[in-house]
């Protein structure tokens, strides 16, 4: 574990965690910060924390998690600083069952203007649904990480997942000519999102 590594004062590790994480950390306080510059510096803090700080990391039960809320904890207490910070509340008990979408095959072109429509879709999502979207499909948590990392229940986790992928689905309908989600089965896995998503 690089973390026993780093409390035992190893430079290597340290900068392997910060080359694995710097840049995931960056985008994920970038979610609720906006700034680009905020988002790094927030993060450049926290590896420094992790260091001045080493001899307390055998503490830490699971590092991926301690380093994900460190960044959401420190980007709101900046937000409140700057009395930017707006609540948020998205929690939602409704029971659906979490389909996904498939794979658009086509051209080169086509594969980016439909990257790009679902950047667009992606962004518009309210903001926890468009955290928990890009925690789950671009830094690949699961669903019970990010539960954990965003202070929520794991069936919240994932239905707003679920939500989300049917708002990418309905984005992007009219320009594939179909919606997605009607032509594929239900009990498929979420999983292949990702295909779709990252060309």
């Amino acid at each position: 574990m690089l973390f026993q590594e780093i409390q035992a004062g190893s430079q290597d590790a340290f900068n392997a965690l910060f080359l694995n994480y710097y840049d995931k950390l960056v985008a994920f306080s970038q979610q609720y910060v906006k700034q680009i510059e905020s988002a790094e510096e927030i993060t450049s803090e926290l590896f420094v924390k992790i260091w001045l700080k080493r001899d307390t990391l055998l503490k830490v039960l699971n590092p991926e998690v301690y380093l994900y809320i460190s960044i959401k904890n420190a980007s709101l207490n900046q937000l409140r600083a700057a009395r930017k910070h707006q609540v948020v509340s998205t929690d939602d008990e409704e029971q659906e069952q979490v389909s996904i979408l498939t794979v658009h095959h086509g051209t080169e072109l086509e594969k980016k203007e439909l990257a790009k429509l679902l950047d667009l879709a992606v962004e518009a999502l309210p903001e926890q649904r468009r955290i928990i979207f890009r925690l789950i499909k671009e830094d690949e948590l699961k669903s019970k990480e990010v539960a954990q990392i965003l202070n929520i229940s794991v069936r919240t986790v994932e239905n707003q997942m679920y939500k989300a992928v049917k708002s990418l689905a309905d984005a992007i309908s009219s320009y594939l000519g179909y919606h997605p989600q009607k032509r594929i089965s239900k009990k498929q896995a979420l999983s292949s999102l990702p295909i779709l998503y990252f060309f």
